[in-house]
């Protein structure tokens, strides 16, 4: 499990991350949403290790990512942006970092050859970095991640500038790491293959939790936020009192025969108001939230 206890990051004095508390069950793919980029990227980069919250905990299993000398063995981390050593050969590349995370060598190039093959990149085993195409690049990035096997992987925007087919390669590795039993972490705006491939969000903005669920409750969630459009037809005045008599109705705005509000109650509540105007004489034609979409809601 890994889990945000009252996390707080300030960059140039400036809070990033406000007092987050999540907790991810083990074996999840998890969407961090919405249109705060500097947030997301700095609590994925906290869960890392690579950054030490200003005030609170990280904790992988029990054990802090910020102190323990072991934790790291169980993390890859797939950044946004990403360098490589372009003189040296793909199995090269892989050699150094499984040296780093102190692989046996023995186990070193049966390792490469699982990576190679899950990244249907074999063919590039002997070829210098600077030579393979760039739209592999994100894939050798990925290899890098997952070389020594960790069982948390977080990723910050891996799509990137990806074309329809490889952003579906992308996805296809994930899917098979996770059937492997590992937990993913991924930063990205949403679209229509990520909507089916992610099991729980969240959406931050200004730094906090604004929803959290499955992408189709975090919708709902948002929807109910969405205004009331109601058009009238008779008995305007009515309307608007039984409107404004109403704790849970706010902001009730009147544009010729339509009426629009916000309204906070559930689906009974709303349901009862609903019932009121029709008994109060008010004739009403047309009743609906305004609509939303998926994606404005993620990046409004």
């Amino acid at each position: 499990m890994l889990e945000f206890q009252n996390v707080t990051i300030y960059r140039k004095k400036k809070k990033i991350v406000d007092n987050l508390n999540l907790s991810l069950e083990d074996g999840v793919i998890f969407g961090l949403l919405g249109s705060d980029q500097p947030a997301k990227s700095s609590i994925l980069q906290a869960a890392t290790g690579s950054i030490k919250p200003s005030y609170g905990e990280i904790l992988l299993d029990g054990n802090s990512v910020s102190s323990s000398d072991s934790t790291y063995l169980h993390i890859g981390y797939m950044p946004q942006k990403y360098a490589f050593y372009e003189q040296l050969t793909v199995e090269e590349y892989f050699e150094v970092f499984l040296a780093l995370y102190k692989v046996n060598g023995r186990y070193r190039s049966r390792r490469v050859d699982e990576v190679l093959n899950l990244l249907e990149m074999e063919e590039y085993r002997s070829s210098y970095i600077g030579e393979i195409p760039n739209e592999l690049k994100p894939f050798l990035c990925l290899g890098k991640t997952i070389l020594h096997e960790p069982s948390w992987l977080f990723f910050d925007e891996p799509f990137g500038d990806m074309s329809p087919a490889f952003r579906k390669k992308m996805l296809d590795c994930m899917g098979m790491l996770w059937e492997q039993g590992k937990s993913l972490v991924i930063n990205s705006p949403i679209f229509p293959e990520i909507n089916a491939f992610l099991t729980d969000v969240v959406v931050i903005e200004g730094g906090q939790v604004v929803a959290k669920g499955t992408i189709e409750t975090c919708y709902e969630s948002f929807l109910r936020s969405s205004p009331i459009r109601m058009r009238i037809l008779g008995g305007m005045d009515e309307a608007i009192r039984v409107l404004r008599e109403n704790d849970q109705v706010d902001r009730v705005t009147v544009n010729g025969e339509d009426v629009i509000l916000l309204f906070s109650g559930g689906d009974q509540e709303e349901a009862q108001l609903l019932t009121q105007l029709v008994q109060a004489g008010v004739t009403v034609h047309h009743y609906m939230r305004d609509p939303v979409e998926l994606d404005q809601i993620m990046w409004r």
